[in-house]
C-alpha cells in the first residue's frame, strides 16, 4: 500500500482510550472518503484490495484443527471422555474459523511463549486474534468506502 493511500486511511481513524489507554483504532464516523482518479481507484481495485481481502482470509478448518490439537496437547487432562474432546475441539475450530492463518499462529505463539502453565481456553486465543486483525479489518472498510465514493460518481453508476 503507497504512503499516500496509508495516510488517507488514517484520516477515516481515531484512536480508542479505554481507561486512558490505548485501546486501538476504530472508524471515524466523520471520515468522509476523499474522491479518487481513476488510476488511484485502479491500483486500490486491483492490488491493495486484493491483497488486504487475502491477508484476511480465514484459515481453513483443517489446518485449525491441527494447531489446535497441537496447542492443546501440551496440557493434559485426565479422563476426559473422547466425546467431550471432540466437543471442546468443534468449539476451538468453530470460535476460531474467522481468523486468518497468521493471527492465530502468532496469538498460539505468544500464548505458548507466556510462563506458567495456565491451559488457555478459545476466548483467549480469539481476543490475541481480534487484536492483530482489528486494523487490517478497519483498512479494508475504509478502502471500500473510497472505491463506493469513487463508483457513486462515475457516471451512469459503477463501471
Amino acid at each position: 500500500m503507497k504512503p499516500q493511500l496509508r495516510q488517507t486511511l488514517d484520516g477515516g481513524k481515531k484512536n480508542s482510550l479505554t481507561d486512558g489507554e490505548f485501546a486501538g483504532a476504530q472508524e471515524n464516523k466523520s471520515w468522509n472518503p476523499p474522491s479518487l482518479n481513476r488510476e488511484e481507484y485502479d491500483d486500490i481495485v486491483g492490488i491493495d484490495l486484493p491483497a488486504l481481502e487475502d491477508y484476511l482470509r480465514p484459515a481453513n478448518d483443517t489446518w485449525i484443527d491441527g494447531r489446535i490439537v497441537t496447542l492443546l496437547s501440551h496440557y493434559y487432562v485426565p479422563n476426559v471422555p473422547f466425546d467431550v474432546q471432540v466437543a471442546a475441539h468443534e468449539d476451538w475450530v468453530r470460535l476460531l474459523s474467522p481468523f486468518p492463518q497468521w493471527a492465530i499462529e502468532a496469538a498460539v505463539d505468544e500464548w505458548l511463549s507466556r510462563p506458567g502453565r495456565q491451559k488457555p481456553m478459545p476466548g483467549d486465543i480469539i481476543a490475541a486474534c481480534r487484536w492483530r486483525v482489528e486494523e487490517p479489518a478497519l483498512n479494508l472498510k475504509l478502502l471500500r468506502k473510497l472505491v463506493a465514493r469513487y463508483e457513486r460518481e462515475l457516471p451512469g453508476g459503477r463501471t
